[in-house]
């Protein structure tokens, strides 16, 4: 009896330890992924981790979807104990996405992981989700999730997860989203490949692994990089142009070395194409698309953010015919990184909607659209000015 409850004492100990604790990475093998255009991945496998645990019904499970050049550890920033998704109350799980672009050769499949390169067949953002979706469902047994949630390309698959699955989650919470790709974004990313493409190391996407056109990453994500930011924020940060140019060299040195090419432009090919009212059933149509949404929808842009520019992406008009939605601008200089500086409101915002869904309490604290800011004038130059306009239902 002794022994038996020293047993039970330890494996209580071992449990709430690892309560909270990261798992190791974990591969889920898909065989066949269909894509949308018809074509097909063979031995599609998706990694991923978790973090926190798994409750018996099966019923606290969130879903956190990294950004364009983020792995499946980039989003543990909001999971943790007392963090936006407390991992003492949620089952946190955080994938390699399809076309993953790190360069671990261990991660989800890519073009440079199948060894196609740039045979791989072109993909979209909803064959991402459905892949996502496949691996949960499949891979982890899950019929439902209380949440899902993602930033920058992991904000845009949010929203698709919002109008492919509408029932599959209780809410979505995407930060610094697009609806759709903005043209200015178009752009940028198009940019951003041919100065890749332009590198004589490219060689049409058939580089050997060991000589990679690591001048061409280094120069096109730093076009990203000008975009995601503000002008503001540029004065604000360098005092000189020499500053300048120091911080142009260690930004275009970094990328160079951890981003695999073919991926992170395949990923930019399926941002860049991305409209969630092209689902089928909506044509076209976005008020359409955003009221099929039945999840609570809690919405982080940055009126900054020149990357992913909410008004001209269709953030807002989601957001005005969504069943119950919110939007929480960031209003920070740091544009598309501005997730980063406004932590605390994120965390905030996350906490009061994730306590109404355990409380049974319907709806999302505060305004649909804060005081003073119409759908269509909600990026005028003074930003948004707090206070109850519309109400979230």
């Amino acid at each position: 009896m002794i022994v038996m409850r020293i047993t039970v004492a330890l494996v209580a100990v071992a449990a709430s330890t690892i309560s909270w604790a990261q798992s190791s990475v974990q591969t889920c093998q898909l065989g066949t992924l269909q894509l949308e255009s018809g074509q097909s991945i063979p031995n599609f496998r998706m990694t991923y981790i978790t973090l926190g645990r798994l409750n018996a019904a099966r019923s606290n499970a969130v879903l956190q979807i990294h950004a364009l050049r983020g792995t499946r550890d980039s989003q543990t920033t909001w999971a943790g104990p007392g963090k936006a998704f407390d991992t003492d109350k949620y089952f946190v799980v955080q994938p390699d996405t399809l076309g993953v672009a790190s360069v671990d050769p261990n991660a989800t499949t890519s073009p440079s992981r199948s060894g196609l390169n740039m045979r791989f067949p072109r993909f979209r953002i909803r064959d991402m989700v459905h892949a996502e979706y496949r691996m949960l469902t499949e891979c982890l047994g899950l019929s439902h999730l209380v949440a899902v949630s993602g930033s920058s390309m992991g904000g845009v698959e949010s929203m698709q997860w919002a109008v492919s699955y509408p029932d599959f989650m209780d809410a979505v919470i995407p930060m610094v989203p697009q609806a759709f790709t903005a043209k200015q974004s178009v752009f940028i990313w198009e940019t951003a490949r041919r100065v890749i493409m332009l590198d004589p190391k490219w060689m049409g996407g058939e580089y050997p692994a060991n000589d990679p056109p690591r001048a061409g990453v280094g120069a096109g994500l730093v076009v990203q990089t000008a975009f995601g930011s503000s002008s503001v924020a540029f004065e604000r940060n360098f005092q000189t142009r020499d500053a300048v140019l120091a911080s142009y060299q260690s930004q275009s040195a970094s990328p160079a070395v951890s981003v695999e090419a073919r991926d992170w432009i395949y990923r930019t090919y399926a941002i860049d194409s991305h409209n969630i009212a092209e689902t089928s059933g909506f044509g076209g149509d976005l008020a359409a698309a955003a009221r099929a949404i039945k999840a609570r929808l809690l919405l982080f842009p940055n009126c900054f953010d020149q990357l992913h520019p909410p008004r001209a992406s269709g953030v807002f008009e989601v957001a005005e015919h969504a069943p119950v939605a919110k939007v929480v601008n960031l209003n920070d200089i740091g544009g598309h990184g501005g997730t980063a500086p406004q932590a605390a409101l994120i965390t905030t915002e996350i906490k009061s909607l994730l306590g109404r869904l355990e409380a049974g309490m319907p709806g999302i604290d505060g305004p649909r659209f804060p005081k003073g800011a119409s759908r269509q004038d909600s990026c005028s130059p003074g930003g948004f000015v707090q206070g109850d306009e519309t109400e979230a239902k």
